[in-house]
């Protein structure tokens, strides 16, 4: 009986990473097979002109402009017309969104200039500029939850934690070129906003947009108080602007499947729109935000398996809302 020698150890290294070398390779096939089979079915959701978007957008600034009449004449108490225009201002996210995404206009390269006019529209009643925005949006994309590279990392928290991140990002907006510039007085922001702050990936063009707008914005708060209209602009305009702001996302994870999720519950489509889809948006970011629900219904069953959280009302919904 003839007994089979050892392998030499270096030989056995050899063929152990080549195994591993192969799985790691079968494993990649299997995945970009699966993102592919994916992909194509969200292709049958994007593309055309997003009428409907476009539709929004113009009853909603009726509605907006609307109710700073109605103010400004007396016609509501301007503590009704607030809660009112703060509820109408989260609206004009979605539109300013999907154009930062350049998905109002679909496939088509012709006129893009209207889908930008609607960004830039979106910018007043939210209080976001929208070029920048659109660059930093990119950003969050790209790093999704990366503490040091997403830009949008600083809204990871736990419900607790709004009332402090809401001041923090109140006191940027408000005065966002002493902060810029004077970083002692950083000090009075949330470490995160800090961090925000410090980002050193934004471009010169990006903080020069921001800095235009808030001159712009600031210019025009004055002249309204300077000319007794003070109060109204804070009620009808201003404060509407900033509280459509407070919204959190729990969200620390990276990978394809976990860094965001799906959350549905109880008036989620009126109040944050295609966001209780979140995870969706990430997957198949040019699907527009009124569509991710019929996606997610459609791929509900493999992306549950393959990690995607389900919250909620959420079709394959495995707990709670996470709040």
């Amino acid at each position: 009986m003839t007994v089979a020698a050892p392998l030499p150890e270096e030989l056995e290294i050899t063929i152990e990473n080549q195994a591993l070398s192969e799985t790691a390779e079968n494993s990649k096939a299997v995945r970009s097979e699966q993102v592919r089979g994916e992909n194509l079915v969200a292709a049958k959701y994007w593309g055309d002109i997003q009428w409907r978007i476009i539709a929004t957008f113009i009853m909603f600034s009726i509605c907006w402009c609307g109710v700073i009449f109605l103010g400004l004449n007396q016609v509501l108490p301007l503590w009704l017309c607030l809660i009112v225009n703060s509820v109408f201002a989260s609206t004009f996210y979605m539109p300013l969104h999907e154009a930062a995404h350049k998905n109002i206009w679909g496939k088509r390269t012709t006129s893009r200039w209207v889908e930008d006019a609607i960004g830039k529209a979106c910018s007043i009643p939210t209080g976001i500029n929208f070029s920048s925005h659109r660059a930093g949006h990119m950003r969050h994309h790209a790093f999704t939850n990366d503490p040091a590279r997403d830009p949008d990392h600083f809204t990871d928290g736990r419900l607790s934690e709004l009332p402090l991140k809401f001041y923090g990002m109140t006191m940027v907006y408000s005065f966002l070129p002493f902060f810029a510039l004077i970083k002692p007085l950083r000090v009075l922001l949330p470490k995160d906003m800090r961090r925000l702050l410090n980002d050193r990936q934004a471009s010169k063009s990006e903080g020069k947009a921001q800095i235009r707008f808030w001159l712009l914005s600031t210019i025009f708060l004055v002249v309204c108080f300077a000319t007794g209209h003070g109060v109204e602009a804070l009620m009808l305009w201003w404060l509407p602007a900033r509280l459509q702001l407070m919204w959190l996302n729990p969200a620390n994870e990276t990978t394809r499947y976990r860094h965001t999720r799906v959350a549905v519950f109880l008036g989620s489509r009126v109040l944050i729109r295609g966001h209780d889809h979140h995870a969706m948006h990430h997957l198949f970011p040019r699907v527009p935000h009124y569509r991710l629900k019929a996606l997610w219904k459609e791929l509900a069953p493999e992306l549950v398996q393959q990690g995607v959280r389900a919250e909620g009302r959420a079709v394959g919904a495995t707990s709670p809302v996470v709040w």
